[in-house]
Parts: structure tokens; sequence; C-alpha cells
């Protein structure tokens, strides 16, 4: 039981790094999406940013270097990351509040698991001052995660919108958490933390020394590594291209570049479904240059 333990601990975090990795991949690949091009754009420079212009302003902006505010082109997907701006600005359904206590849970959670993996490196790093965070971790993503699974199923349009994975996922986190809450309440759950990543990391790993809650939370959690890449919580991660690809990009194409090279080859996709605007088994080039739809 031991040995399968350490194995599963072992290889849950190599198999998110690996999917996920596999994930960009994959999504590297995929066919270009349509450019947004809605300005303001954070990462312009200067006065730009702030009324919503671009360099293609500048006189001779071919010939001239693009310059990007590299820093915020990271703080603003922070933003978002940590305070959610836009889910508190557009989302109409009131779930800001707890869509932030359950991500804030999440990260926290994972900022506790590295400070036990520091706290075995160093030893004179004391981790007991930072005990607070695995008690405001488990707080907030249990009441996010039952607040959202409440407001979901209260609110009838939005239960519209609810599929049963999204119930699955939002029990499946609320699991981890209340685990974790079970696991504090058990005993000395900093002495049991650090005994089983001590027990992981050497491969010595004893059952007898852990309370079964603190068996239970670590194997959910190691579950909930392998499930990210292959799961709706891959949206985190994936937003690197929502943003930098599809909100963000509004570079000009060069002539023969490698981008040019893809547009062109997708132009020739043929157009498999229909439509009132569109042209059945003809490619997206031919669409595009068709202007005679009612005629079609």
């Amino acid at each position: 039981m031991e040995e399968s333990l350490i194995l599963f601990a072992i290889a849950s975090p190599l198999i998110m790094i690996v999917g996920l990795s596999f994930k960009f991949y994959q999504i590297s690949k995929m066919p270009f999406n349509i450019r947004w091009e809605i300005y303001p754009l954070p990462l312009e420079n200067g006065k730009r940013r702030h009324y919503g212009g671009s360099y293609l302003e500048e006189v001779d902006w071919v010939n001239k270097p693009h310059k990007k505010s590299f820093i915020k082109e990271f703080t603003e997907p922070l933003k978002e990351i940590l305070y959610l701006h836009r889910v508190k600005e557009f989302n109409t359904y009131g779930l800001w509040l707890w869509s932030m206590a359950l991500h804030w849970g999440i990260w926290l959670l994972f900022t506790w698991v590295i400070l036990l993996f520091i706290t075995l490196i160093f030893d004179n790093f004391s981790i007991s001052k930072f005990s607070f965070i695995p008690y405001l971790s488990y707080f907030l993503g249990s009441f996010g995660s039952l607040a959202l699974i409440i407001k979901r199923i209260s609110n009838k349009e939005l239960k519209l919108y609810t599929s049963g994975i999204d119930y699955l996922n939002l029990v499946f986190l609320l699991s981890i958490f209340v685990t974790g809450i079970l696991m504090i309440l058990s005993g000395d759950f900093i002495e049991e933390t650090l005994s089983y990543i001590n027990g992981v990391v050497h491969l010595n790993l004893s059952l007898s020394e852990l309370s079964t809650f603190t068996v239970i939370h670590f194997l959910l959690f190691e579950v909930f590594l392998v499930y990210i890449p292959f799961s709706r919580f891959f949206h985190g991660p994936v937003k690197f291209f929502t943003f930098h690809k599809i909100l963000w990009d509004d570079e000009y194409q060069k002539k023969d570049s490698p981008e040019e090279k893809r547009i062109s080859q997708q132009l020739n996709y043929r157009v498999l479904w229909a439509g009132p605007h569109i042209l059945p088994n003809q490619t997206w080039l031919e669409n595009a240059k068709n202007t005679n739809l009612h005629e079609k």
C-alpha cells in the first residue's frame, strides 16, 4: 500500500507537467484564431495604451521596431488570475466573490505544498509561522466551491448553462478542501503533512504515523494534479493563448513569414458546414471572395 502511494505521489506532478506540455503543444499547432483587435491593448507603450491607439499610427511604422510593454504584458494576466477581473466586471450571475474564494483556496493550497518542500530542503526554515495558510486555503476553498454549487442549482437561468461535469468538478474540489479541514481537526496536521512529504521524498512512507484524513487529502490532491491537463481546470494555463494570441495579437503579417504560410494553408481548408452566408464544400478563400451570397 505504501509503495503504491509513494509511486502515485511522485508520478502525479510528472503527469501534470507532461500533460500540460502536450496540451500546449497541441494548441500551438492548431489553426490561427481570428484576432479580436479590440483596443486598447495593455502591452502598448505610453499614451496609446490609455486612449486605444497602436503602433500603426506612426509614420513609416513598418520600418520601425514594435516596442511593447512587457511589464503590462505579464501584470495584466496576473490581474485576471489573482483578482478574476473579467468575472467581476462582466459576469451577470454574481459569481465573482465565490469564484474568488475558490481560486484563492487553490492558490494557497499550492503555496502550502511548496512551503512543505522548502521546509524539507532548508533545515532553518520554520513552516509553523505559515500555518495560517492551510486554514485559509481550506476555508476559502470549501466556502467557494459549496457556494458555487448552491448558486448554480438555485439560479434557474444559470442552471441551464451548468453541465454535469461542472458539478462533478466542484464536488471534487470541495472534497479536497473538506478533507483538509478534517485533517487539521484530527491532530498535529503540520507534523503529519511533513511526515507524508518526507516519506514520499525518501521513499519511506509509514501509514501508521498518519491519520486517514491526511492520506485521503493528499491522495485527492494528487488525483487533482493528474486531472488538471485533461479537464476544464486547464482553462487557467490556456489563458496564455487567449490573451497573447487572440485578445492582444496585432502583429502585421510579413511576406513569406511562417505565419503567412500557415494562413495561406488554412485559407485552402474546405468549409464542411452550411449557412446563409456560406458556400459549402468551397474553400475559405473562395468564400471570402464571394460577394454575391444572395445569388448562391
